[in-house]
Parts: structure tokens; C-alpha cells; sequence
């Protein structure tokens, strides 16, 4: 199914794991900006809800299947993206798994599940982004969505944290490389965030305290906070910021 009529941007934006949560409040912010939108999940069917959200009725929009696990996967979708679009002048990795377990617990496969899919899978579609971006000379963005895990320390979370603060360096890494190319590359790194996954955990009283003690003010950000600062790197507004890390966590990080 897509998704179009004839008000357009030339902007154009590539959001993974847009099904449901961040990505999908990522990609309803973007749309209300005008930008067009390929929006992408592992599998198709549950984007199908998504496209008849009105705030697609003004740009288009096109789902396009990714699995971060499979090399062929991510050229596939990245390739019908382009197709789809026309191009891409944004990319949100958003798409993401995450492993709650002791240290010395974890499995090889484990580590590889989890780096495979935050890690691996999202630098090669960044550079897949970069490559179309300088093939057709055009300024380029991309914005990586972490966690304070990859900022903090936190038992039980190792793995994810890990992998969490490898996309941050990326970010860093890459924002030289690339930055005569005029392609900006930032992280987004929230804290516990409270989308509709997130409500249903901290109906726990016990887990909900202990979780709001580490926010400095007491709140947990909403999932349009976090689209407002992407929003943001996104934008033109944002043409001088690379290689950044934006947390948005009440002050989590800076206690």
C-alpha cells in the first residue's frame, strides 16, 4: 500500500522499527514537517495500521521491509526506499533489540543477536545513506538512536549498553569521515521513555520507583520529546551540529 497526494518537501526520510513506539512518533513528526517517508519494520504487515494514520494523507508514504540481521535484507529495502521515493535525504536508525541479563550469563549468540542488530545492521545502512548521498551530491542526515545505557553504567545490561555506546562512537567516527561531504551524522540517546511498551512495565510501583529515582526530574520523557530532537538534527537548523550526542533524559546523565 502507498500512501501520496501532491503536497510534497524535497525531503525524504528512511525510519526503521516505524511500526510502532519512537519510530512511529518519529515518523508522524517528520510527516506533519512534509517530509515523504519510507517507512520500514521486518515485517510489512505491521505497517499496515500505520499507513492509514492521517497524517500521511498529505506526503507519501511507502513501507518497506528491512530485517537488520540479513545483509540482502537491508540493500533490498534500502534499494525500495530510493525507488519508492525518489531518493533519501534522511535516515533514523531507530530499529533496535535489547537483552536484560546477567554478564556472565550471556551467550555468544546473544552478543551476536543484539550487536548484529544495533550495531552492524545500522553502520552499514548509515553508509548506505552516505554512499546514495554523495553519488548524487546532496547533503545528507542521519540520526542513530541510542539509550543512557550507552552513556551509564547499569547492571544487568551489558550487552545492550555495549552496543548502545558503539553506535554513539559511530556517530563520532563517521561525522569526520564524511562531514565534506556535507552528511551529518548524531545520536539521540534517551532514557526510559514512556511508550505504550514502557506504560505496561511500570504498572510495577516498585519498578516505576526505582526507575524515576535516577531521573533528576522526576519524569519519564514522553516519545515526542524524543521526535522533537530529532525533528531538530534532522532540520537545516541543525546544519553545523555532527558527531553529537543529544540526551534526552531529565538529567539522568548529568547526575
Amino acid at each position: 500500500m502507498t500512501v501520496e497526494n501532491s503536497k510534497r518537501t524535497n525531503r525524504r526520510a528512511l525510519i526503521t522499527g516505524a511500526s510502532k513506539g519512537l519510530g512511529l512518533e518519529i515518523a508522524m513528526t517528520l510527516a506533519r514537517d512534509g517530509y515523504d517517508l519510507a517507512l520500514a519494520d521486518k515485517k510489512l504487515s505491521r505497517l499496515d495500521k500505520v499507513l492509514e494514520k492521517p497524517e500521511l494523507s498529505e506526503i507519501k508514504a511507502i513501507p518497506v521491509e528491512i530485517e537488520l540481521l540479513s545483509e540482502d535484507s537491508i540493500r533490498s529495502g534500502f534499494n525500495a526506499a530510493i525507488e519508492g521515493l525518489g531518493g533519501l535525504d534522511v535516515l533514523v536508525n531507530n530499529a533496535g533489540t535489547t537483552l536484560l541479563k546477567a554478564a556472565i550469563n550471556v551467550t555468544w549468540e546473544e552478543w551476536d543477536a543484539v550487536m548484529d542488530v544495533n550495531l552492524k545492521g545500522q553502520y552499514f545502512l548509515a553508509c548506505l545513506l552516505a554512499d546514495h548521498c554523495i553519488s548524487q551530491k546532496r547533503d545528507g542526515s542521519i540520526i542513530n538512536i541510542a539509550s543512557t545505557h550507552g552513556l551509564t553504567g547499569l547492571a544487568d545490561r551489558s550487552v545492550y549498553g555495549i552496543s548502545k555506546g558503539g553506535m554513539i562512537q559511530m556517530s563520532r567516527m563517521l561525522a569526520i569521515e564524511w562531514a565534506t561531504s556535507n552528511i551529518r551524522i548524531n545520536t539521540v540517546a534517551p532514557s526510559t521513555v514512556l511508550t505504550d511498551s514502557r506504560k505496561e512495565m511500570l504498572k510495577d510501583p516498585n519498578i516505576r520507583k526505582k526507575m524515576l529515582e535516577r531521573i533528576p526530574t522526576g519524569e519519564f520523557p514522553m516519545p515526542e520529546d524524543i521526535a522533537e530532537g530529532v525533528r531538530y538534527l534532522a532540520s537545516a537548523q541543525a546544519k553545523s551540529v555532527t558527531g553529537q550526542t543529544l540526551a534526552i533524559d531529565g538529567g539522568l546523565t548529568a547526575a
